[in-house]
């Protein structure tokens, strides 16, 4: 890119062959909280002994089971039948997706607990390749392979993904993940009790539970970041590479092992002209989905040109800019329009910090725009590759969520979506629903507290995850608070 310009992106898989689902990347936040009241399950509501097997929904073993695939675990670890109902809230995510009967992968009334069987087509996702990289999880990696994933740097695995036993494995990181394949904060606490209250309100956690967010963002894939690739990747944590794909550069092999190590491969546009042509935009998203097998989710507009904010909308749920601001939980900023930080040429890594300092203690998300590394002629105001690598492992050491551009970005639209759900009672029961904005990447979640009672989708009970949260699946659409 040139005169300063955006990045990329990174995709998943959709969840939702059941009417409500659950899953990235590799993604909460402040409290924000909505009054009390804020696939599909067998017979039983579990896929358990009594409601599953002969109706085709996965028998004893259940989806998730020892069939499926998608990951050592590929079925949570409540596998087959447990409360979660079978295969509990991670779904199958695997090509068998429903255990060994198989025949209905999921079977009529679904059998993967929540979210069905993992992927849009109940199948453990449309390519079922696992994604660039399993889930990206804020550094988390997921697997290399993953199984289910759908989209360029999305969170793979179905709905809740299964890239390895742990989710911790793979090259793109080494945090934690929670059974979504969102990352775990540093210092969470564990044994926290589940809530016992009255069940009157649900209560969104901004950023995963992390005290901010950050993105990195590399435009027009340069030769210096393919040749300083490995000390990006050795931080561990997932990057957004925005794409130029008419450049020669944007053909060499190092951008598939990205994708593979769990960083986001994104829509730079195939010409990098100003004025913005959805030709242009779309020749590079046919370039990603050739070479990587998956769509874009993200773009970043060529020199932050204006023209970009009206051309990506109806194309992608987020478009990057130039400007530097921060983002904060639930506010106006545009989507189509999302600010970042350019540093100067030779800046060295106290300007990163300090800019990720404003973004951690005011718990917001800040993200960075960088063109290439000190030396290369090509790049715009390039930067020693140790300012980035220095403050990426700072920020992660602060407590920061370091992460793509569509993991956060769909964090936080996610959670300001379900912050506008409407709602509706049924005896004791409240249901909030709300819509996602267009072009939304699948297979996400946003994490919740509530003051007691149950959560439940599709009818199912959300399982309570001891560092003191529920993970909601933003396909599902809509979530059922019960005393």
């Amino acid at each position: 890119m040139e005169n300063g310009d955006p990045p990329f992106l990174r995709p998943h898989p959709r969840i939702l062959e059941a009417p409500l689902q659950l899953k990235r990347s590799r993604s909460l936040w402040p409290l924000v909280f909505l009054a009390v009241g804020c696939g599909p399950s067998g017979d039983s509501g579990t896929g358990g002994a009594s409601g599953s097997g002969g109706s085709g929904s996965g028998g004893s073993s259940s989806s998730g089971g020892a069939s499926a695939t998608g990951g050592n675990s590929s079925g949570g670890t409540t596998s087959s039948g447990g409360s979660s109902a079978s295969g509990g809230q991670t779904a199958s995510g695997g090509a068998s997706s429903g255990g060994s009967s198989g025949s209905a992968s999921g079977g009529a009334t679904g059998s993967g607990g929540v979210s069905a069987s993992g992927g849009a087509s109940s199948s453990g996702g449309s390519s079922a390749s696992g994604g660039g990289g399993g889930k990206s999880g804020g550094g988390s990696g997921g697997g290399s392979a993953g199984a289910g994933g759908s989209a360029a740097g999305g969170r793979s695995g179905g709905v809740a993904g299964t890239p390895g036993g742990s989710g911790t494995g793979g090259a793109g990181g080494s945090a934690p993940t929670g059974m979504s394949g969102l990352p775990i904060p540093p210092g969470a606490p564990e044994g926290v009790a589940k809530p016992t209250g009255g069940a009157t309100k649900i209560t969104t956690i901004p950023w995963a539970g992390f005290k901010g967010a950050i993105s990195y963002t590399f435009d027009d894939d340069n030769q210096s970041q393919i040749t300083n690739y490995s000390m990006i990747n050795g931080v561990g944590a997932p990057v957004t590479f925005f794409m130029w794909t008419g450049k020669t550069e944007a053909s060499n092999a190092i951008w598939k092992q990205a994708y593979k190590d769990g960083h986001e491969i994104a829509n730079h546009t195939k010409s990098h002209v100003s004025a913005a042509s959805v030709a242009d935009i779309n020749a590079a998203t046919d370039f990603i989905k050739q070479n990587f097998g998956v769509p874009p989710y993200s773009m970043a507009a060529p020199n932050g040109d204006g023209s970009y904010t009206t051309a990506a909308k109806g194309i992608f749920f987020i478009n990057r800019g130039v400007s530097n601001a921060l983002i904060a939980p639930n506010d106006n900023t545009n989507p189509l329009s999302l600010p970042t930080y350019i540093a100067a040429t030779g800046a060295g890594a106290d300007a990163y910090n300090s800019q990720n300092d404003g973004a951690i203690s005011g718990n917001k998300w800040r993200t960075h725009c960088t063109h290439g590394f000190t030396g290369d002629g090509s790049a715009y105001q390039p930067v020693p590759v140790s300012a980035i690598v220095d403050s990426m492992k700072r920020a992660k050491m602060m407590g920061a969520w370091v992460d793509t551009v569509t993991n956060v970005g769909a964090y936080w639209l996610g959670e300001k979506a379900f912050n506008s759900a409407t709602s509706a009672t049924s005896g004791m029961d409240k249901t909030f629903t709300w819509k996602l904005p267009d072009k939304f990447p699948p297979g996400h979640y946003i994490r919740v507290k509530t003051d007691g009672g149950t959560l439940k989708q599709n009818g199912v009970a959300l399982p309570w995850d001891t560092h003191g949260w529920y993970e909601v699946a933003l396909d599902a659409l809509s979530v059922t608070l019960s005393p």
